[in-house]
């Protein structure tokens, strides 16, 4: 099963990704949320997703240093 990660601090966008995905891929991917780069950090550790899907204007950390600080314990 495919591990995905979607960070991103409006919930409207992130249950819209989730059902979109889930309409087509349910059975085949394990989806998990992060409010924001700090939470996509400490899930990414934890979980260890095969693919991260991440907006890049979010209060505290962005999306693009999360995905920094990510790249340092999974570089793929």
């Amino acid at each position: 099963m495919l591990k995905l990660l979607i960070a991103d601090d409006e919930k409207y966008d992130r249950d819209s990704i989730v059902n979109i995905l889930n309409s087509d891929f349910k059975n085949q991917i394990e989806i998990s949320q992060a409010k924001n780069g700090r939470e996509a950090i400490e899930l990414s550790e934890r979980l260890r997703p095969d693919i991260i899907i991440t907006d890049i204007k979010m209060p505290g950390i962005n999306g693009l240093k999360a995905i920094q600080e990510i790249k340092k314990f999974l570089p793929n």
